[in-house]
């Protein structure tokens, strides 16, 4: 017999067996409110996320900025492809101008994504970008 045996045994307490059936009755309790069916419904779609989707989008002309302009509206995430407009710099210019308006007036973000070709990854005022 060790030390430790002489504490153990000091230390337990005689156990009680468990009753074989415990029975107990369950009365329906009044303080609990039932939630109706369209209040649940309102709240899932209020905690329902929203789905968003990360879109590419190739820049040819002026009319692509309103698309531009429209996704970050619903929330999505762009990547801008402005490749096609290098052969007409005063366009790129002015394009790449109009796109920082959008982004700025939606308390959205922009940064270059690429080095050696002009892409854009534009992202809606919920998200900001760690540069």
């Amino acid at each position: 017999m060790g030390l430790f045996d002489s504490l153990k045994k000091k230390s337990e307490k005689p156990r009680r067996k468990p009753p074989a059936v415990i029975k107990k009755d369950v009365a329906p309790r009044h303080d609990i409110d039932v939630v109706p069916l369209e209040e649940d419904v309102l709240a899932k779609e209020i905690v329902k996320p929203q789905i968003r989707y990360l879109k590419k989008i190739v820049v040819t002309s002026y009319a692509d900025l309103e698309r531009i302009s429209e996704e970050l509206q619903n929330g999505n995430i762009l990547l801008v492809d402005l490749t096609p407009l290098e052969v007409k710099p005063d366009v790129l210019e002015k394009v790449a101008e109009q796109i920082k308006g959008i982004v700025s007036a939606l308390d959205g973000q922009a940064a270059k994504i690429c080095k050696h070709e002009i892409k854009l990854i534009l992202v809606p005022s919920d998200i900001r970008i760690a540069k």
